[in-house]
């Protein structure tokens, strides 16, 4: 009689949580909800030998259920202004800390535009004055800053209406600007200015220019003396008064600027031409 060596049991393996179908003839399948524990409803438990070992009857363990995860959505209103299908969002608390923030802020913009246009007139003034090139005839540009806050409403009118002292005269501002948070004023100083007075010299008649015509003109030139260096001699030929002829002109017809200086030119009605 020959003796055969038992193979080890199969390696244990974790059922599913539904039991198997039972399937007739299958040495692995058994009755749902019945373990092989005398005779069961129509199926008789004993062992079955298959390649020379037995196998023995499974029995069924019930698992426990997967555990199941629940996500909460954000969006958990539905608003009715929205489109259908649609949910309004909650934010969380972030929002309302952003709201907190933005009203302080605006409160404290408030409250400093409100400082800024309560400052009394008498304490404005003019700080930092300086003199800068000449611009016209007898005329230097000046600029100063001006002690008032760039948010009050009415900085503009304040600045026009503010005078400043210059060669001991008052002068009001001609125009003014905001420049880097600061109220600046430029005027135009068209008293003790010596370096910015041009005047003519070297008079010289032409004569009639087209003699016999009809026109009748007469042409006269001269020398434009004192121009300020790197400046617009047009606009000092075109501001420099002249006398002559007994006529009196506010400045050049045109002007002419050559190698020995910056010539003026007249063309003057003349009846004996």
């Amino acid at each position: 009689m020959s003796h055969h060596a038992r193979p080890p049991p199969p390696p244990y393996q974790e059922h599913a949580s539904m039991p198997r179908a039972f399937r007739p003839g299958n040495p692995h399948s058994t009755a749902q909800g019945h373990t092989h524990k005398g005779h069961s409803h129509g199926h008789s438990c004993h062992t079955h030998h298959y390649y020379g070992h037995v196998h023995q009857a499974s029995i069924v363990v019930p698992t426990r259920p997967a555990s199941q995860t629940v996500i909460h959505s954000r969006y958990i209103e539905t608003d009715h202004l929205l489109p259908s299908g649609r949910r309004r969002r909650h934010d969380g608390p972030g929002c309302c800390w952003f709201t907190i923030i933005g009203a302080v802020v605006i409160a404290m913009v408030f409250f400093i535009v409100q400082f800024a246009s309560s400052v009394p007139i008498d304490t404005i003034a003019w700080t930092n004055l300086e003199s800068h090139s000449c611009t016209t005839y007898a005329t230097r540009e000046y600029t100063a800053e001006l002690n008032v806050s760039p948010w009050n409403l009415h900085w503009t009118e304040i600045c026009m209406s503010t005078p400043v002292v210059v060669h001991g005269q008052r002068h009001l501002p001609s125009r003014c600007e905001y420049r880097s948070g600061t109220v600046i004023g430029h005027f135009a100083i068209k008293s003790g200015e010596p370096d910015c007075v041009t005047y003519w010299s070297g008079y010289r008649d032409w004569g009639c220019t087209a003699k016999g015509s009809k026109t009748r003109v007469r042409h006269i030139e001269q020398h434009l003396m004192n121009v300020p260096a790197n400046a617009d001699y047009k606009e000092f030929c075109a501001t420099t008064p002249a006398h002559f002829l007994d006529q009196s002109f506010p400045g050049a017809d045109s002007c002419l600027n050559s190698i020995w200086g910056v010539y003026g030119q007249w063309f003057i009605s003349d009846l004996s031409c």
